[in-house]
């Protein structure tokens, strides 16, 4: 009786384990707003409408800037706002389908690794 006892609570905790991971939701990707929603190619457009083209870096910039903020893994390697567009310059040359805001993520990890 007490092995019958002891492989029905097992059966009950294994289906109540898989059970609680099968409600686990995958975490959601950021809500992103403003310019980081542009694709690489508007970002290559605007390079010659100056407005426009302060617009875009301005939000990667404040992109960079609260990665660095709120950052807990790493610090930032500090850069200027030249180098940033050069470097969107080319991520979004080689990406011209992916959003300034993915251009913006790959630059936040290019800055996290170790000089």
């Amino acid at each position: 009786m007490r092995i019958r006892a002891t492989a029905a609570m097992a059966a009950v905790l294994l289906c109540a384990a898989s059970a609680s991971s099968a409600q686990t939701a995958p975490p959601k990707p950021p809500i992103i707003y403003g310019q980081g929603v542009s694709s690489c190619g508007t970002w290559l457009a605007a390079r010659g409408e100056l407005p426009r083209h302060l617009a875009q870096i301005s939000w990667v910039l404040g992109w960079l800037s609260a990665a660095g903020h709120y950052s807990v893994t790493s610090d930032l390697r500090e850069t200027d706002s030249d180098a940033v567009a050069a470097w969107v310059d080319k991520y979004c040359r080689e990406h011209p389908l992916n959003d300034i805001s993915d251009a913006a993520a790959s630059l936040v990890d290019e800055l996290s690794k170790p000089k």
